[in-house]
């Protein structure tokens, strides 16, 4: 009670960024009848312009940054538990085991070799190199984000992931239709390329719809076949980090190695593919997780310093690139490979 008390318009300024993110996609919508930007990237980009104002807001509504830190952090963990009631193991089912087999292959190919490329190649930071590959990889913002909380991210680090793989991911959606219209492959066969390579959900919606029905449902599988594989990689990359640590004793618990939130998720994760809640609960888990991602966005937003992200935007860009061409040809070679 006291935090709150203490903190209240600090989290009051994170929940308005939120608010008038969610009226910019409206109009966004109604202007361009499609979302170019998700919520989530507008409120990380409306957080660090408020932060990099010359009258320093945040720290007028919160001292020493303590609100917009808990969004950040706490709050973000929540969301990851939350995400969690939208997965559904049936998807491995009914995908078959060749795409789900072709999932787990881009999803592994693309984390290792973006982060080497990141890491060694463009010298890019550890933690800006694994968020990188695990967004690109994965699942977009909610994957870096969760990715964030387990390596001990930094605002900044987060920002970068986010916003210029964001930035890519929308030139994707303009951009990878095209492959269909000058190329002789099925809608189906598109579906299974678009779903593999755009960056976030919404996009792979966006890129895949413009081409057929067929396509869009295809892309909007496999895209959930790689959802899945975050709860995994978040475990496997944490287990990594701390057995690498020296500081690390040989006798651990379950959770030196998984993290709370990841815990949780993983439990949501089964209750939702077990269909213990109604739909419509679902739903509404669904909304609340997407506010709670974007206010923790706008969280981060506030604490990010924007000569900071200079730096790195044209080496990350390349990566990104880079890492769509690879799963697109990954796409490609598993179309003819399983014979889709």
């Amino acid at each position: 009670m006291i935090f709150l008390r203490e903190n209240f318009k600090g989290l009051l300024l994170c929940i308005s960024i939120c608010a008038l993110s969610y009226i910019i996609q409206l109009i966004e919508i109604n202007i361009f009848n499609a979302k170019i930007f998700d919520v989530l990237i507008i409120a990380l980009i409306i957080g660090i312009i408020v932060k990099n104002t010359p009258f320093n807001i945040p720290q007028i509504f919160s001292k020493n940054d303590q609100a917009p830190k808990f969004a950040s952090k706490q709050l973000l963990e929540f969301a990851v538990i939350l995400l969690g009631f939208k997965v559904n193991f049936s998807l491995i089912k009914e995908s078959g085991l060749s795409l789900v087999i072709l999932a787990i292959i881009s999803v592994i190919t693309c984390m290792i070799f973006v982060f080497i490329l990141c890491k060694y190649i463009f010298n890019l930071d550890k933690s800006i190199s694994i968020l990188v590959a695990t967004g690109n990889s994965i699942c977009g913002n909610s994957a870096v984000a969760a990715m964030a909380s387990v390596i001990k991210s930094t605002p900044n680090h987060i920002a970068i992931a986010i916003s210029f793989s964001a930035v890519i991911g929308l030139v994707q959606v303009l951009l990878l239709p095209l492959i269909s219209a000058f190329t002789n492959i099925t809608d189906f066969q598109y579906g299974i390329i678009a779903g593999l390579s755009v960056y976030a959900v919404p996009q792979v919606v966006a890129a895949s719809f413009v081409v057929s029905t067929e396509a869009g449902l295809i892309a909007t599988q496999v895209k959930l076949l790689r959802v899945l594989m975050l709860g995994p990689v978040i475990i496997i990359v944490n287990f990594l980090a701390k057995s690498n640590s020296k500081s690390i004793s040989k006798f651990q618990n379950i959770s030196t190695y998984i993290p709370w939130f990841i815990i949780g998720f993983i439990i949501a994760s089964i209750i939702g593919s077990l269909n213990l809640l109604p739909n419509t609960l679902i739903d509404y888990i669904s909304s609340l997780t997407k506010i709670l991602f974007a206010i923790s966005m706008a969280g981060i937003g506030l604490t990010v310093n924007i000569k900071d992200l200079k730096g790195s935007a044209l080496k990350v860009s390349m990566a990104v690139i880079f890492a769509t061409l690879l799963m697109i040809t990954i796409g490609v070679i598993g179309i003819n490979l399983f014979n889709f």
